[in-house]
């Protein structure tokens, strides 16, 4: 069966191209569109989708990958990318990956399958590799994740930079002994600026050495991503021998768990243990010691990616992917 990347070829026309013309969008040359038509009927190149399309305006939709909309943090995101979306006219297809690998090739295949005409991932699942592959079906944009291969468009926060000044703050107010905890498993240390975990770890890791203090691994957590996984951690470290005097905390839902378990064993906050979360979600401020959280552009990076995913649809050529990166801020309260 002939795909979209054969009657490319067959044209001499670049798939974001021939993509236009099936989608009947602007900004393509009445001879180009007449190469990529007679390439289709050539090929007998018509899925029922794409003569939906020819008829009309294209499948207007924007697919958005999340791990679960339970998360404050993501639900806030896709609130931003889908009211970006809407003003330009276009529906959110909205997915949730709870992540695994299998539910975000699923909604990368709505690409393939022309349901929509672009895709959002807000965290990744798969190999970068496999990712990027699906990029001769539709435009694609990842958000708040990130990768050194600029084979497509990112949009995130500078982690780096904001874990290295959360893990200073903590030293300059008299803390050295810092747990760290991460919502990743098996964390591999790579270059800066290639990868979210890694560079978190990094900024802790550097921030503690410019100080010469020695990380412990033994309050070093991983797979630690809701709010029981907080209480957990607490009650984990309630069990050592040594405790640390801080922990860094890989969100606000673990950030929470921790505050309340620690409370709930009537331990001081901060006193006995400060605590910084990441996000600064809702919940920060309500809490009964109000979180110190490292707080991310949420709706900024959303409106981005969501423009930066239009602006590749509007093109006749695709011009070359984009990097945002948007810095972080700490904001203080009474947690630390």
């Amino acid at each position: 069966m002939a795909t979209i990347t054969d009657v490319a070829k067959l044209s001499g026309i670049s798939v974001a191209t021939v993509s236009r013309v099936i989608n009947n969008k602007p900004h393509v040359s009445e001879a180009k569109r007449e190469r990529v038509l007679a390439a289709m009927e050539e090929l007998g190149y018509a899925p029922l989708q794409a003569a939906r399309q020819m008829r009309g305006s294209g499948s207007g939709n924007i697919a958005v990958a999340v791990p679960t909309l339970t998360n404050n943090f993501f639900a806030q995101l896709v609130d931003a990318i889908e009211k970006t979306c809407r003003k330009h006219g276009y529906r959110t297809l909205i997915t949730q990956t709870q992540g695994t690998a299998e539910a975000e090739a699923e909604a990368l295949d709505l690409l393939k399958m022309q349901h929509a005409d672009g895709i959002i991932l807000c965290s990744i699942e798969n190999d970068w590799g496999f990712i990027t592959d699906y990029a001769k079906f539709g435009a694609i944009a990842v958000c708040d994740e990130y990768n050194a291969d600029d084979a497509v468009s990112q949009v995130f926060g500078r982690q780096y930079d904001g874990f290295f000044g959360a893990t200073q703050f903590l030293l300059g107010s008299g803390y050295k002994k810092i747990a760290y905890c991460t919502g990743y498993k098996g964390l591999e240390l790579r270059p800066k600026d290639s990868d979210l975990d890694s560079d978190r770890y990094r900024g802790y890791l550097d921030a503690l050495a410019s100080r010469g203090v020695e990380p412990n691994r033994e309050w070093y957590f991983e797979g630690v991503n809701t709010l029981e996984d907080g209480r957990n951690v607490m009650r984990r470290l309630l069990m050592m021998p040594e405790r640390p005097s801080a922990v860094l905390a890989g969100s606000d839902e673990v950030a929470a768990g921790i505050e309340l378990e620690a409370l709930h064993c009537r331990l001081n906050v901060p006193s006995d243990l400060a605590i910084i979360g990441v996000d600064d979600q809702p919940m920060a401020q309500v809490l009964p010691v109000p979180l110190t959280t490292i707080r991310q552009p949420i709706e900024e990076e959303g409106t981005l990616v969501a423009q930066d995913l239009l602006r590749q649809l509007s093109e006749d050529e695709p011009s070359d992917p984009v990097r945002h990166a948007l810095n972080l801020e700490l904001i203080v309260r009474s947690s630390t």
